[in-house]
């Protein structure tokens, strides 16, 4: 009986210090962007180390951002986490706000900073700002700290207690500001109306003001417009001080500017006087018989009280004629769409039109000319099979005095 006794016990300890030793626990939580529960973040794979970096075990997030690993031995780990899911959200906004952190004027949180520091320093000073403004805005190039952030997350399984989630965030590095989506960066569509230039022929040139219909003064913009390259070459962009920043592609014909008041004084830029572009002729018909310059997506003003100015027109230059368009309405349907979308127009006045289609980078990716519309309702069929699947952005131009250019979006499903 006495052995028995033992024998128990020593089974005992076995089995408890056993357990201890082997225990297996289990770790699940949800990725949000940016902390934000209303968007989690799906297709991210989260990888497990231990402190020698040996890979424990992967998952990838399911649609509702959730991650789960089971059976994981007592121990200290960290978790790794990447994605293939587009980056964006990163829009003049940001540029602004970093600028205003390494002035020392606003504070940044600790996500903010490291979302901010888009080269990777640690820091976040005037090479982030440029390298945003510049460097992305107005050049197109991405940061050399990636695309995504993803916060740093330490396991210690012996100090946690059993059921506790955690949670995660990611953010593309850049968006300070948090604005990207899921489905594709909603991005603002400013609209554009067109005056009357002067006649300009080949070897002439003409300077082109670019303005808003607001006249206040304003702390930044940024526009990225399409010229027609084949009939007129940039000559020269100039603003009202030396911070205007511009890049000119030749071979699509786009022009991208961004500038910000870098003083905390008043503004001397007014939202009715933004910037002019020089253009010479290089067709042999008059540059100005035709529209010269296209707005694109994905630009913004700021007001002098740092406020975003979304509800704004920009001015162009546009030969006018007799014909006056005064209401145009555009829906499109289905969307989302798999093979073909239809254009529903109702206008007061027979015009002719363009179809240009952009994707999210404001890459035109097709572009149909001279669409014949007549007075009143009808519809307008575009086949979109060819397309990738995601968002894009449909802008119409509709020819005649008082030229509109009326913009807006579609989802191509598979």
């Amino acid at each position: 009986m006495k052995n028995y006794k033992i024998l128990s016990i020593l089974l005992l300890i076995i089995l408890v210090y056993g357990n201890q030793l082997f225990a297996q626990n289990d770790l699940f939580g949800t990725y949000y962007y940016q902390g934000n529960t209303d968007i989690p973040l799906e297709d991210v794979s989260v990888d497990l180390y231990d402190l020698n970096d040996a890979l424990i075990a992967s998952v990838i997030t399911n649609p509702n951002g959730e991650y789960f690993f089971q059976d994981i031995p007592d121990g200290e780990y960290y978790l790794s986490s990447s994605t293939s899911l587009e980056a964006g959200g990163v829009d003049l906004y940001d540029a602004f706000m970093v600028f205003y952190y390494w002035r020392g004027w606003i504070e940044f949180n600790e996500m903010e900073f490291e979302v901010g520091d888009v080269n990777d320093s640690e820091t976040v000073n005037v090479q982030d700002f440029v390298l945003i403004l510049i460097k992305y805005l107005v050049q197109g190039q991405g940061f050399p700290a990636g695309d995504w952030e993803f916060q740093d997350v330490a396991i210690d399984f012996t100090s946690r207690a059993a059921g506790d989630t955690v949670d995660v965030w990611a953010s593309c590095h850049g968006d300070v500001e948090g604005e990207w989506e899921p489905s594709g960066r909603d991005l603002v569509l400013l609209r554009s109306t067109y005056y009357n230039m002067e006649s300009s022929t080949v070897g002439e040139t003409t300077k082109l003001n670019i303005a808003s219909d607001y006249d206040g003064y304003v702390n930044g913009y940024n526009l990225n417009i399409a010229y027609e390259s084949d009939k007129v070459s940039i000559v020269n962009i100039s603003g009202s001080d030396g911070n205007l920043s511009y890049s000119v592609d030749d071979r699509d014909g786009i022009i991208k500017v961004a500038w910000i008041n870098e003083s905390r004084g008043t503004s001397i830029v007014k939202g009715d006087q933004l910037f002019t572009v020089e253009v010479e002729g290089i067709s042999e018909s008059n540059i100005s018989g035709e529209k010269v310059l296209r707005l694109l997506p994905g630009g913004m003003l700021i007001d002098s009280e740092n406020n975003k100015l979304n509800d704004t027109e920009i001015r162009l230059p546009i030969l006018l004629n007799e014909q006056k368009i005064d209401v145009v309405e555009v829906k499109t349907y289905p969307n989302p769409v798999v093979n073909m979308l239809n254009f529903n127009i109702q206008l007061n006045k027979q015009s002719y039109a363009s179809l240009s289609v952009y994707d999210l980078n404001g890459k035109l990716v097709n572009y149909i000319e001279g669409i014949a519309l007549h007075e009143g309702e009808q519809s307008i069929s575009y086949d979109v099979e060819d397309l990738l699947p995601g968002n894009y952005i449909y802008s119409f131009d509709l020819q005649g005095e008082g030229a509109i250019n009326v913009k807006g979006r579609f989802v191509k499903s598979n």
